[in-house]
C-alpha cells in the first residue's frame, strides 16, 4: 500500500479507474434509434407543425410580435413561423385562450 503522504496527484490519478457505463445498449449505439427522434416522421406531428405555423403567420405581423406575445426568444418564434419546432403545452393553451383564429386554423371547430 502506498503512503498517502508520499504519493503525488499524478500517482492518484493514474490508479483511478472509470466505472462501467450504465447507459450502454440504451440507444447510444449506431444500431439504435435515438429516442428524441422517434416521433419525427409521424404524419400527425407534421400536420400540427404546419397548422401551428399557419396560426403564427395569420396571428402576428412579425416574428418579434410573436416572441413578445408568448414571452419566448426570437429564435423560437422563427422556428414556429417556419414550422420547425412544436411549442410546449402551455404555449398551446395560451394561444387557445388569446388568439381568436386558433379554433379555425387548428381545426378545432368543424364547419
Amino acid at each position: 500500500m502506498l503512503n498517502p503522504k508520499t504519493t503525488t496527484q499524478r500517482d492518484r490519478c493514474a490508479r483511478q479507474m472509470s466505472h462501467a457505463n450504465l447507459l450502454d445498449g440504451r440507444g447510444r449505439g449506431h444500431r439504435h434509434i435515438r429516442r428524441a427522434h422517434v416521433h419525427a416522421h409521424r404524419p400527425d406531428r407534421a400536420v400540427f407543425l404546419q397548422r401551428w405555423s399557419l396560426l403564427m403567420i395569420a396571428s402576428f405581423d412579425s416574428r418579434e410580435a410573436c416572441a413578445v406575445h408568448f414571452g419566448v426568444t426570437f429564435q423560437t418564434a422563427c422556428n414556429w413561423f417556419d414550422g420547425l419546432n412544436a411549442p410546449y403545452g402551455h404555449h398551446v393553451d395560451f394561444a387557445h385562450a388569446s388568439l381568436s383564429g386558433f379554433s379555425k386554423v387548428m381545426r378545432e371547430e368543424k364547419t
